[in-house]
């Protein structure tokens, strides 16, 4: 179908973004987005109503089509190219309905497998075979939790789906999916590019005829009828592109397929990584919690992903700041980088362990909790404030150094940073972070970059006129010598202190893979 209009739809944790590419005029015309909430219990279990995405995806679809007809009527035919988070888990029965609520990345029940796991001969097999390092995020062992767990869902299980196939199935009838987000799941065999049977099998006691058919991400689905007559009702017709991760499309809509560049992407959680031609084989599987996820046929993405996002900047702002807005933080982060006043009283701030969420990095361990060390009473809340944003920059370097140091180990080592992200929007954030990781960065502040990204990998041969057009408003940050200086002698502080906690906690497990 020669489409007039493509449609990046990017759904991701909290909200589904669009970007809508006019070809004929060749700019994008329209960019709007919908949220959805999740809930949390104090049993590190979340949910999200698969229904509530569902809704929110039409919603913005119908949106899309009845704003562009108000622009200029006549018939117009779209593309929409999908990508979803990664990580999610939800159970459908045999009438592909769902039974259980869409269980996301967040979330943290199986725990105690993955620390079995860690313990087991599975162990680097599993990262090897799949890309994917052995932690509770994955649905893999969350698929083991429940049969461990909730025998009477997974005998009422007719198939074991994410987001993206369910969504798909929802929109055209076709249980399929994805290499790319399966790829994220801890399931696929990413050299086979087939789900890992004999693994399912023998971790979990299921078989990979439950799960979604893998499909190249550039294969194109006719949507079912009822979202084939809203389009008609607009004089319009629709077809689904399959697609690709959130992750993948970020690093395509910030890097126009630059394998030299690492994207910091920066929302709810935060992850370093880059594209590259080749994944993991035997002889270069890191022993940190470095993943590999497929992009398509010819790209994979490296990198390390780390809890300590947005999310826990919104924590703190809710339960001690008490506040909605980032007025406190931004005020902050100022302080923070006026050398004359603060430089000198930096160093007697509070170390924060950003683990509120649990933590990834640099691999995942259980027991993993957030932490303040050497509160004082001369302690203030705009000294914690600033703790929390140091220890989340400070993580991030961390992650950085990880995947930095695995590629330099594997190629020349010269390379670019481009940021992106909800996190970019904050005031000062990136003048710190430049300086503690000591780099200039190029700064894509639009939400809207992996819904871009979206539209540059349909648009492949032409994605660099699309990156061109969305680049208009970068800029590049550059670090402060002096507060790098600074930073550094912090930074060695805490992460003393992590990588003490680190231990404890292995030795606790005997987790002597780690030590």
């Amino acid at each position: 179908m020669d489409a007039s209009h493509v449609v990046g739809l990017d759904i991701g944790t909290s909200s589904v973004k669009a970007s809508v590419w006019d070809t004929a005029k060749e700019q994008i015309v329209l960019q709007l987005s919908e949220g959805y909430p999740a809930s949390f219990d104090h049993q590190g279990q979340v949910r999200q109503d698969p229904e509530a995405i569902y809704e929110a995806v039409v919603g913005i679809l119908k949106n899309i089509v009845a704003t562009l007809e108000k622009q200029a009527s006549g018939f117009k035919s779209f593309i929409v190219v999908l990508d979803t988070a990664l990580h999610s888990l939800l159970f459908l029965n045999k009438e592909m309905n769902p039974i259980s609520d869409i269980i996301p990345w967040m979330d943290t029940r199986a725990d105690a497998i993955a620390v079995d796991i860690l313990r087991s001969k599975y162990c680097s097999e599993i990262h090897k075979r799949t890309g994917c390092p052995v932690d509770s995020v994955y649905p893999l062992y969350k698929i083991i939790w429940f049969v461990k767990n909730d025998a009477s869902l997974m005998n009422a299980v007719g198939k074991i789906a994410a987001t993206k196939d369910y969504l798909l199935y929802r929109l055209t009838g076709e249980h399929v999916i994805d290499y790319s987000v399966a790829s994220g799941s801890g399931c696929l065999d990413t050299s086979k590019r087939t789900w890992a049977d004999d693994l399912l099998l023998e971790l979990a006691g299921v078989s990979s005829a439950k799960f979604p058919t893998v499909v190249s991400p550039s294969q194109v689905l006719k949507p079912v009828n009822n979202i084939q007559e809203i389009f008609k009702s607009y004089n319009s017709e629709i077809a689904f592109l399959v697609g690709i991760s959130d992750a993948a499309a970020s690093s395509i809509g910030t890097t126009c397929y630059d394998f030299d560049a690492f994207t910091i992407s920066m929302g709810t959680s935060a992850a370093i990584r880059r594209m590259c031609k080749s994944p993991f084989n035997d002889s270069n599987v890191p022993n940190e919690g470095i993943w590999c996820y497929i992009v398509d046929e010819e790209t994979y993405i490296i990198g390390m992903a780390m809890r300590s996002g947005g999310c826990v900047i919104d924590w703190w702002l809710k339960n001690f700041l008490q506040s909605n807005d980032y007025d406190e933080i931004t005020n902050a982060l100022r302080s923070m980088l006026i050398h004359d006043q603060e430089i000198s009283t930096e160093s007697m701030l509070p170390i924060f362990i950003p683990a509120v969420y649990g933590e990834r990095v640099p691999r995942w361990i259980p027991d993993r909790a957030g932490a303040f060390i050497g509160f004082k009473g001369a302690t203030t809340i705009n000294d914690a404030t600033k703790s929390v944003m140091q220890g989340i920059a400070f993580n991030l370097k961390r992650v950085f150094e990880s995947v930095k140091n695995y590629f330099n180990s594997h190629d020349n080592g010269s390379f670019r940073v481009v940021a992106t992200g909800g996190m970019c929007q904050i005031e000062n954030w990136l003048g710190l972070l430049a300086s503690v990781i000591n780099c200039s960065m190029t700064v894509r502040e639009s939400k809207y970059d992996a819904s871009v990204g979206l539209i540059m990998f349909y648009l492949k041969d032409r994605a660099s006129a699309v990156f061109r057009a969305m680049s208009a408003n970068s800029c590049i940050i550059s670090p402060d010598r002096k507060i790098s200086l600074h930073c550094n002698s912090a930074y060695s502080k805490w992460l003393n202190e992590m990588i003490s906690i680190e231990k404890n906690i292995y030795a606790k497990y005997g987790l002597n893979y780690y030590l």
